[in-house]
């Protein structure tokens, strides 16, 4: 029998520090969440994709929504904030419903107050974030390094936002993207508010049910009481409906109001489609009579 004993090496306690370390960062991996109104019956979701891997190939891509309706921004801009509100500080956000793409509009990297990061054009898209987030820096995209190297005046979101957020995952600092932007462009809005026994607002959204989510928020109609019966104009065509807690709480057919799971003041049709029926539109004003 031989008399050798097997010898175990004690591990190196940096080597141990840093695979713990290392083991952290995976934990932590950064998100790239994907929004944009491109489909997905084209290529171009998987040209978006594929140019950010093959920069960052282990980058954790989540897509939000490429169904946002093709060029409407302001609808875009209500659901990239009720989307990126549920994510983690660092996620960064490529959203790209870009109309005016190739033109004089900036291609822009926006950080925010909440520590997310969002790559997109300086066209109004990043209004709710903003409100919501507030703005700690803005970069115009400049830097060409970090582009691909031949770039689309008709594709920034594969040739430009998405190489950027790659970078930036890599660990690249924000300021070396380009230099910074004070002033953003904002949509323009009305705020919700209540004038006697009226409150004013506007349709935000629409969403494939028909539901119909307003720019009121819950602390405007905290005097609303469930069964109280309102008038709702919009488009100047008065409706009756009815307040509920719940969309199962009124017969089918019925035109309520509620609020929805974002907290916002929500018109709906149970089982049928509010936005049909009073052929509503984004952006639209509307009024709720007391």
């Amino acid at each position: 029998m031989s008399g050798r004993v097997a010898v175990h090496k004690a591990p190196c306690l940096a080597c141990v520090q840093d695979e713990d370390e290392h083991t952290r960062q995976r934990s932590y991996a950064v998100v790239i969440a994907l929004f944009t109104d491109f489909g997905t019956r084209d290529a171009y979701v998987a040209q978006l994709k594929g140019a950010i891997l093959s920069i960052h190939p282990t980058a954790q891509l989540v897509d939000l929504t490429h169904a946002v309706e093709a060029f409407n921004i302001r609808a875009a801009s209500y659901l990239l904030e009720a989307s990126a509100r549920y994510f983690p500080a660092r996620t960064i956000f490529v959203a790209v419903v870009d109309p005016g793409v190739g033109t004089t509009r900036h291609p822009l990297l926006v950080e925010t107050l909440a520590g997310k990061f969002y790559l997109g054009p300086d066209n109004g898209l990043f209004t709710r974030v903003l409100e919501h987030e507030g703005l700690h820096a803005a970069y115009v995209l400049t830097q060409s390094a970090f582009f691909r190297p031949e770039v689309s005046a008709t594709f920034h979101g594969r040739d430009i936002f998405g190489p950027v957020a790659a970078h930036l995952a890599a660990g690249i600092a924000p300021e070396q993207f380009g230099p910074r932007l004070e002033t953003l462009v904002q949509l323009p809005s009305l705020p919700a508010r209540h004038l006697g026994a009226t409150i004013h607002g506007e349709v935000l959204h629409i969403d494939h049910y028909g539901n119909i989510a307003t720019n009121i928020p819950a602390a405007l109609v905290t005097d609303l009481r469930s069964g109280q019966r309102l008038t709702l104009v919009l488009d100047e065509t008065p409706q009756t409906l009815y307040v509920v807690a719940t969309y199962g709480s009124a017969a089918p057919g019925q035109l309520i109001g509620l609020i929805n799971s974002s907290g916002d003041f929500e018109v709906a049709l149970p089982q049928g489609s509010a936005a049909r029926h009073l052929a509503a539109q984004v952006g639209q004003q509307l009024s709720l009579h007391l």
